[in-house]
């Protein structure tokens, strides 16, 4: 004969799963503490462990409408210290390579050494220059897609938003369940949450982009 289980041992199992959620719980906001204290520290604030982040900044269509790919990359170029260590590599060589020629044969060793190291210093800043180029178009690309990815995720909200509303009416009028109710809420948590990590996508590769166009730096 099979006997369900006494309320009394119920009721010690749900007290053990609410102390052992609480013990939890506690773990995560001392993990949080000690990490924000750790942020404080790497931004050189006061160790309070009560530094708040506000939410990333929205990046706005007219932003991303001034983007301009070639203006952009003729910019980046100009500031960038990889492409300037390359020339710089690159005009040294070429000054070794003309001393050569002005003071030793055309078949000496060291015209014929400062020749190559002049070709590959060559070979050298045109590999550096379309490396630039490319990880250039690929960051000015990702920040469309993110873009696409933040539409297409607000419409889904939209649409789940209605759904709930329109679930939780059926509720209130008793014709489905609390559960569906929860689905559809569960549903639209998920869409919301679609919604924030796009956000926080597109700042991130907008921000990219902006590095490499006022700084030169790319992520290569």
């Amino acid at each position: 004969m099979t006997w369900g289980r006494s309320p009394t041992l119920q009721l010690q199992q749900t007290k053990s799963g609410q102390t052992q959620l609480k013990s939890s719980l506690e773990t995560v906001e001392m993990n949080l503490d000690n990490l924000i204290v750790q942020l404080e520290t790497m931004i050189g604030a006061e160790q309070t462990g009560t530094l708040k982040l506000s939410e990333v900044p929205e990046i706005t269509d007219a932003q991303i409408d001034a983007m301009d790919l070639e203006k952009d990359l003729a910019a980046a170029k100009e500031v960038s210290y990889d492409l300037y260590s390359a020339q710089k590599t690159l005009n040294d060589a070429k000054e070794t390579y003309d001393d050569t020629v002005d003071s030793t044969g055309s078949n000496s060793y060291q015209r014929k050494s400062a020749e190559h190291t002049w070709k590959a210093a060559q070979y050298t800043y045109e590999a550096a220059v379309q490396s630039f180029e490319l990880s250039f178009r690929t960051a000015f690309n990702a920040v469309g897609d993110q873009q696409q990815i933040l539409k297409a995720s607000q419409t889904a909200l939209a649409l789940q938003q209605d759904t709930y509303a329109s679930m939780e009416l059926k509720y209130q009028q008793g014709s489905i369940s609390k559960n569906a109710l929860q689905d559809a809420k569960d549903d639209l948590d998920d869409a919301q949450t679609a919604v924030d990590t796009a956000r926080h996508n597109l700042f991130t590769a907008y921000r990219t982009y902006r590095w490499a166009v006022d700084k030169g730096l790319l992520n290569t």
